[in-house]
């Protein structure tokens, strides 16, 4: 299933305002001051990343990050715009889904969400448009926490997962993330993500009356023209970060014909900082390494540390543990923390 794509960047106007119809609501009913900008408060209004994360800090500051999980539950269908037309014409939630993945930019996706059946379980995902470790866990619980009452609207109440996988540690709101999932609640993960039973897919969509799929799919498929026709080519899109962590920021920047100091200026306004993409590229490649059984000599060596000690060091800041206590978690399938949540 096709993920978010292409990539945008920080100051693309390309998310609708009622995309924070959850925000809205709980401010509502909480009596919290805050305002989105917006053109003229026009409901059909877009705003930029950079915008809407200026608003999203500073609740997540106030409330905690376990505001997200309030702010995604008071989502409902008619906040997804066109794409709520598509998804109620489909015949079953996986054929749902698939619309919701090709289509999420239209309900205004500022986490990419990507599904797979593996084995007997369907795995729904979020994965960040940004490096923003201050917002990506963030929305994360904010957008999976809609795509299940989504599923519940389409498919029924009783729709239940079999557990919620968060990377950040610990959340205060943990009784509440468990009535609202309705499973076990895993903390330290590597991703974030639900997981169901993949004999969800199957259910059937209680359809509304008088939905054309053929027509809610043009919608659609319009409403990303016209964000396609704002959206701009990113440096990311133009280079691949693949190797980064064994280049220099000159040496990429003299891929795209850039002085270093344009390239770290036209990353900054994408949200992207050359050294944070280097270490996770590096702790992404780390991590599968020693779980295929790989010694921390030849990781450092392969990843470009200057010794085994220097790897060391930069795993256990990053995860909280050494190399082989995490090989050992993995061996265990316990949870690992990451300390960018």
């Amino acid at each position: 299933m096709p993920s978010l794509a292409p990539w945008l960047s920080v100051s693309d106007p390309v998310f609708p305002v009622h995309a924070f119809a959850g925000l809205q609501a709980l401010s509502r009913e909480q009596g919290w001051q805050f305002q989105l900008p917006s053109e003229a408060g026009n409901a059909a209004a877009r705003i930029s990343y950079q915008q809407a994360r200026e608003v999203l800090t500073m609740l997540q500051v106030r409330h905690g990050r376990g505001l997200a999980l309030w702010s995604g539950s008071r989502k409902a269908l008619p906040q997804l715009s066109y794409l709520a037309e598509g998804l109620l014409a489909q015949a079953t939630l996986g054929e749902a889904l698939q619309f919701a993945m090709q289509f999420q930019r239209v309900a205004g996706a500022m986490t990419g969400l990507t599904a797979a059946v593996s084995g007997q379980h369907l795995l729904i995902s979020a994965q960040p448009l940004f490096a923003d470790p201050e917002l990506e866990d963030f929305l994360a619980l904010d957008h999976l926490t809609t795509a299940l009452m989504t599923a519940r609207q389409l498919g029924g109440a009783a729709i239940a997962p079999l557990r919620l996988e968060l990377r950040c540690t610990h959340l205060s709101e943990q009784s509440a993330l468990a009535q609202v999932f309705g499973c076990r609640i895993v903390f330290g993960a590597d991703d974030n993500r639900i997981v169901l039973p993949s004999s969800v897919a199957m259910q059937a969509v209680q359809a509304a009356p008088g939905i054309a799929g053929t027509q809610a799919r043009a919608r659609c498929e319009m409403a990303i023209r016209q964000l396609d026709g704002v959206q701009k080519p990113t440096l990311l899109q133009r280079i691949s970060a693949e190797h980064w962590d064994v280049m220099t920021a000159a040496q990429v920047a003299n891929q795209v014909h850039m002085s270093e100091r344009a390239f770290h200026r036209a990353l900054a306004r994408e949200g992207v900082r050359f050294a944070n993409q280097t270490e996770l590229i590096r702790m992404q490649k780390a991590r599968t390494a020693l779980a295929e059984g790989r010694g921390s000599e030849d990781i450092a060596g392969l990843l470009g540390y200057a010794d085994e000690r220097s790897f060391r060091r930069a795993f256990q800041r990053v995860h909280s543990i050494s190399p082989a206590e995490y090989r050992r978690r993995q061996a265990a399938e316990l949870p690992v923390t990451m300390l960018t949540c």
